[in-house]
């Protein structure tokens, strides 16, 4: 009956996915784009086509304005921050000023305007209030007042004309010199839920973004001789006094980015993408000097989109681009869009360097065209369903590449990187469960559990009961969910559908969303009348099995511990003098291993090689 019942969530899940993936988008976004780089301002002016796929009339709509989160030092953003990200600190004002926005004959600007409060519930700043009376007002986003109620299912068409003013490169957007970093640049409409809700935020400190799928046509006007990447294909490129034209189109994505500077090079190559044989045109963009770097990238991308489009699902579109930036715009490295990411990296190759950092930050950028790029999760409310999963997935996929990867320069260990992520996510004091949303994690700890602390959880069941079981769970949840916007209880369906109901309500759940751990600990270790005896404990909510090795003159031997038995008492024939809990290091979450070995060998202190396997856990906690 089991087997039964779970290949019927399987059937249930493959029709959804198919359902799902062949909706329309019932949104369009038709913009121009004229840059200015000795300004860095984007003169910018389109329509958006927008229906209301809800269940209720609406009068009113929200609109997205994120890079008023760099207008001026006190908005959310900037207060939730400290004005920095990783590492680099907020040094220039930007913003957007919309000038025209109508429906019709009605002009909507009339009326239009921030929050009182922030529309997610969030908790604003302690000194919200005060900012608000000197005029400075987080406006990266506006609620903006209809003259009448848009039926459900009906379809309005709004004009809008506006000025983006680009910071110096911070935050994932902005410019370094001639290079620009065009992302979250339009009035961008919220999210609206099913039930008639809108899924409205501010510009968090923490997380990202949320939005609808829609059809867009971009037109980006640059000086002549410039280079561009944008989301979608390039559909026509003229050359006019002074200026050049590029129009970009990308269908059923939710966002559009553009990178300019006139230096940029290429490396471009098809790359097949699927059974069929079909190929995605990939364009790596690159500073001059970076051409070796720039073939990993490409390499890196060429074996993600195969790993990743066998074990979730073939990537759909037939463009991706890569961009390189250069040192100076670190602070827009490491960021993902539809059709588009940015890498990071040095301008050379180190193929023989453990941490393998190109290849992390480049496989991590394109897990993101899966999760949250066509898995859109809301990226503020459910941070782990976005970053969480797009660390597994690069992890699963330097396995593939590296495996347990033995350097070539004489670095004495084996690197692991779900070892690395674990001991990142251990460091520091505690913090929320991975469940907790972006804005949740006010006295920092975000990247150490959205990041490290899921993918040790996934990875922990992915070992324990089986890889190939994993990733068939996780290929179920997002081909389920393509283009589509899951929730956490999404994810758990698709696992259960594997596994059994117990594995969310016993292990993903507890583990995830209220932050259930384990702790193994061994009893000493004695020996009587030619027995060996010792016994294991567990402490903690979290029932993950496993398995104890025994070992010594009397040779080697297993034990099962199974996942509800909290003491293991071993009372065995023979002489062993060391017992090891997890000796195939299959948990991830055990908060401190030190005491999951009992033995009566002589332990002196720290060896060569255990000072640098504590040198590898600290340089992976700069991992992506």
């Amino acid at each position: 009956m089991e087997h039964l019942r779970i290949a019927l969530c399987a059937l249930v899940l493959s029709f959804a996915a198919t359902a799902s993936a062949d909706d329309p988008p019932a949104h369009a976004y038709t913009l121009r784009a004229r840059l200015d780089p000795a300004l860095h301002t984007i003169a910018g002016q389109g329509t958006i086509r927008w229906t209301n796929q809800s269940t209720r009339p609406q009068r009113e709509l929200w609109i997205h304005l994120y890079l008023n989160a760099f207008a001026h030092r006190r908005t959310i953003f900037m207060r939730e921050s400290g004005g920095q990200l990783r590492g680099v600190r907020f040094d220039g004002q930007g913003g957007i000023r919309v000038t025209r926005l109508r429906w019709g004959d009605d002009d909507l600007l009339e009326g239009a305007g921030p929050p009182d409060a922030p529309s997610d519930g969030s908790t604003p700043p302690e000194d919200e209030d005060e900012a608000a009376g000197a005029g400075e007002r987080d406006e990266t986003e506006w609620r903006v007042p209809l003259p009448r109620a848009v039926a459900p299912g009906e379809s309005i068409e709004l004009e809008v004309i506006f000025e983006s003013r680009l910071p110096p490169v911070f935050a994932r957007s902005g410019y370094a010199g001639d290079f620009h970093v065009v992302a979250q640049w339009f009035p961008k409409i919220a999210r609206l839920e099913r039930d008639g809700t809108w899924a409205s935020f501010p510009y968090h400190g923490n997380g990202e973004f949320y939005a609808d799928f829609a059809d867009y046509e971009l037109t980006v006007e640059t000086p002549p001789g410039w280079q561009v990447g944008a989301t979608g294909q390039l559909r026509s490129h003229d050359e006019g006094p002074g200026r050049t034209s590029r129009t970009f189109v990308a269908e059923n994505v939710h966002d559009q980015v553009f990178v300019a500077a006139p230096w940029l090079q290429e490396l471009a190559e098809p790359v097949p993408a699927g059974p069929d044989g079909r190929e995605i045109a990939v364009r790596v963009l690159y500073p001059p000097g970076y051409e070796s770097a720039a073939e990993r990238h490409l390499e890196v991308t060429r074996r993600g989109l195969v790993h990743f489009g066998e074990m979730l699902f073939p990537y759909p579109y037939e463009q991706l681009t890569v961009v390189v930036p250069p040192r100076a715009a670190s602070g827009a490295a490491g960021m993902e869009y539809p059709q588009l990411f940015l890498t990071a990296g040095e301008w050379f190759r180190w193929d023989s360097m453990p941490m393998a950092w190109h290849d992390e930050v480049t496989a991590h950028e394109l897990g993101h065209q899966w999760f949250q790029g066509m898995v859109a999760t809301h990226e503020v409310r459910w941070p782990m369903l976005d970053e969480g999963l797009t660390e597994w997935v690069t992890g699963d996929l330097m396995r593939e590449m590296h495996g347990r990867r033995r350097s070539g320069i004489g670095w004495p260990f084996d690197v692991d990187g779900f070892e690395i992520r674990r001991g990142v996510a251990l460091l520091g004091d505690a913090t929320p469960p991975p469940g907790t949303p972006a804005y949740g994690f006010p006295d920092g700890g975000y990247g150490r559990t959205i990041y490290f602390r899921t993918s040790s959880v996934l990875e922990t069941v992915a070992r324990t009961w089986g890889r190939d079981r994993f990733r068939r769970a996780l290929g179920s949840y997002a081909r389920a969910n393509r283009f589509g916007h899951p929730t956490p209880e999404d994810l758990f369906r698709a696992f259960d559908a594997e596994y059994g109901r117990w594995m969310s309500q016993r292990v993903l759940r507890p583990a995830l969303m209220e932050g259930a751990s384990y702790q193994r600990s061994a009893g000493p270790l004695t020996h009587e009348g030619g027995r060996t005896r010792v016994t294991f404990t567990r402490a903690g909510e979290l029932p993950i099995p496993t398995r104890v090795r025994l070992s010594g003159p009397a040779g080697e031997t297993e034990v099962p511990w199974p996942a509800r038995q909290r003491e293991l008492a071993i009372d065995v024939e023979g002489h062993y003098d060391l017992a090891q809990a997890d000796p195939r290091r299959h948990g991830l979450v055990d908060a401190d291993r030190r005491d999951d070995v009992a033995t009566t060998r002589d332990r002196r202190g720290l060896s060569v090689q255990g000072i640098w396997r504590l040198l590898a856990t600290l340089f992976g906690s700069a991992g992506p």
